[in-house]
């Protein structure tokens, strides 16, 4: 992870001396952001603001940088140890930690990043961080669900759901059938058509974009699955990005008439 952001015991281990330091520092090169951090000219503003705080990166912002699929969130989230003062900055959510030391690096471990997201934030979004960091292979399934079960009761309960996914956007659709008791299979395989995102009751198909913008490419194969989908008599909704994450409340509109029409059955 390149944040940009070095301590100053980083920056002697990369060979540079104290009075580079200095020197690097006169040039605008380097920039002391907090005691013992330095911040070179292309560094996270995120990360730099945190520090300036008293804080350490974590949270959401946290899972953003360990590269899992995360919720767009605007601000940036920064935990410090519950024993320590902070100064409260625009653009920053704050969150108090249990710990009463800061991690070594920039950045809250990632399991504490994940641990924070569940205790401070919604269900939907914990279990989109939690099923990205399976999906990318840097928490097990085990380990997921021992974090679950390590929450407080009612937090534990709203992430009894936990699945597979690919993306925040199937996780946000699989949970909407869900919690409406609609049977599901996440990434399910159907013979002739290969595996799909989402497949509700026994035939009623869901895709969701995970990007913004998909090439032609994509296109194409996407229109093959859907004829394949129709000669087996299955039913497919395509939901993109926007409709996932700008217009969700219309979407699910659409959803709940979907399936009162029995599409699923």
């Amino acid at each position: 992870m390149n944040t940009g952001v070095l301590s100053y015991q980083e920056l002697r281990e990369l060979g540079m001396s104290r009075t580079a330091i200095e020197h690097a520092l006169a040039r605008g090169v380097l920039m002391r952001v907090a005691r013992g951090w330095y911040a070179t000219t292309e560094a996270h503003p995120g990360v730099v603001s945190a520090l300036k705080a008293g804080a350490r990166v974590g949270c959401l912002t946290g899972c953003d940088l360990y590269g899992l699929w995360t919720p767009r969130h605007g601000q940036v989230h920064a935990v410090y140890p519950e024993n320590r003062g902070v100064r409260p900055a625009k653009g920053l959510v704050l969150h108090s930690s249990t710990h009463e030391r800061f991690p070594r690096g920039i950045v809250w471990p990632l399991w504490d990043c994940l641990d924070q997201v569940a205790r401070r934030h919604d269900a939907e979004s914990a279990l989109i961080v939690l099923e990205s960091a399976v999906n990318l292979g840097q928490v097990t399934d085990a380990d997921a669900r021992s974090l679950i079960s390590a929450l407080p009761l009612k937090a534990a309960r709203a992430m009894s759901l936990f699945d597979v996914a690919e993306s925040g956007s199937e996780t946000r659709v699989r949970l909407f059938f869900q919690r409406r008791r609609v049977p599901v299979i996440p990434q399910a395989y159907i013979a002739g058509i290969g595996r799909v995102d989402i497949l509700v009751g026994d035939r009623l198909i869901i895709e969701c974009d995970s990007r913004e913008f998909h090439g032609p490419d994509r296109q194409v194969i996407d229109r093959s699955r859907d004829l394949a989908a129709m000669d087996l008599g299955l039913e497919r909704i395509r939901l993109s990005y926007p409709q996932i994450w700008h217009t969700w409340a219309s979407t699910q509109v659409s959803l709940n008439r979907a399936l009162q029409r029995r599409l699923h059955r």
